[in-house]
């Protein structure tokens, strides 16, 4: 009987420690997904050509950014594939992450990586981080944003983004893509996101957390937080990336 108590407090013990690594892991990942976004971006508005306009960065009262690898979207509860910022009275809220998953149109995508990053433009946009299973391209109109560069009604020759002013003026979500090969669309329709539980759990090291307390700032700015959310102002005023 000895034995067997001391084989189980063993495993217990064991468990323990994997749960920790495991957890480790997780933020080890999620923090990778804040290190892309802010990579993604810089790389992105290093092109005049197709550069996102500060007014847009000025507007925006939500980002949502996610990856889209090998003709699906990454899924998880500890992966990290999504996350989403809110701005109130100036000020970006932490991180909180969410799972996005495809639609009709997932076999479509095919190989390679996709990323995306949307504006959430108004309130009609932030709908879509207040449920699970919110259609993005059915909840609110969503539409590639304009350019620095120019307003056309065509796609990119690359693929990365709709240059179209008068549609994009009036739409709910802006969104922008780096999608070679593909209409930029394709990345948006037939998608939508939930809240991921046990990412945000693990990343806060807290229980239960919702996403109305992460965006209302119940959870502390970690600092890969803090240095994308300083990028997103520098961008607003019109600084370089």
């Amino acid at each position: 009987m000895k034995t067997l108590r001391i084989t189980l407090a063993t495993l217990i013990v064991s468990f323990a420690a994997i749960a920790v690594v495991r957890a480790a892991d997780d933020v080890d990942e999620l923090n990778q997904l804040l290190d892309a976004a802010n990579g993604w971006l810089l790389n992105y508005q290093s092109n005049p050509q197709k550069a996102i306009p500060a007014d847009v960065f000025q507007q925006a009262e939500g980002i949502f950014f996610y990856k889209v690898v090998g003709g699906s979207f990454i899924i998880g509860a500890q992966a990290g594939e999504g996350f989403a910022m809110v701005r109130d009275g100036g000020e970006w809220s932490p991180p909180a992450f969410y799972s996005v998953s495809s639609g009709s149109i997932g076999a479509q995508i095919g190989g390679g990586e996709r990323i995306v990053m949307m504006f959430l433009m108004n309130k009609e946009g932030l709908k879509v981080l207040a449920r699970d299973g919110a259609d993005w391209s059915g909840t609110a109109s969503a539409t590639g944003g304009p350019s620095s560069a120019s307003a056309s009604d065509n796609w990119s020759s690359d693929g990365t983004a709709k240059q179209n002013a008068t549609e994009g003026g009036s739409a709910d979500i802006f969104f922008y893509t780096t999608s070679s090969g593909l209409e930029a669309s394709a990345a948006v329709k037939g998608t939508d996101s939930s809240f991921d539980q046990k990412a945000n759990d693990a990343y806060y090291q807290k229980s239960d957390l919702s996403r109305q307390s992460i965006f209302g700032g119940s959870v502390p700015m970690p600092a890969k937080g803090e240095t994308f959310a300083e990028l997103l102002d520098r961008l607003s005023e019109g600084g370089e990336a």
